[in-house]
């Protein structure tokens, strides 16, 4: 992303949400976790689930920015994915680096 061709209200709402999203879950553990089969099947089509939603937000938002639309994803839509990060976390029991117990 071309930091250059966006305003900085719109890095720093970009940074907020991958901030937020990392608060709960680094997005690569739980794609490497869900990946390599160390999550329970419902614990890991959940964090994939997670992962790609939070995937296409943060393409959407660095296209769109980039392309004049910087709302293109509504705060709303983020402040969903954050929810269900944090629901994800406390009903699998994720933390940093660990995986919750098969």
């Amino acid at each position: 992303m071309d930091q250059e061709s966006i305003t900085q209200a719109e890095f720093e709402r970009i940074g907020r949400f991958i901030y937020g999203f990392q608060r709960h879950a680094d997005p690569e553990q739980l794609r490497a976790a869900a990946a390599a089969g160390a999550l329970a099947p419902n614990v890991a089509e959940r964090a994939a689930a997670l992962v790609r939603r939070y995937d296409e937000a943060l393409d959407a938002l660095q296209r769109n920015t980039v392309d004049g639309m910087p709302d293109a994803v509504s705060d709303d839509e983020l402040q969903a994915i954050l929810a269900d990060a944090a629901a994800f976390v406390q009903a699998s029991g994720w933390t940093h680096g660990e995986n919750p117990v098969r």
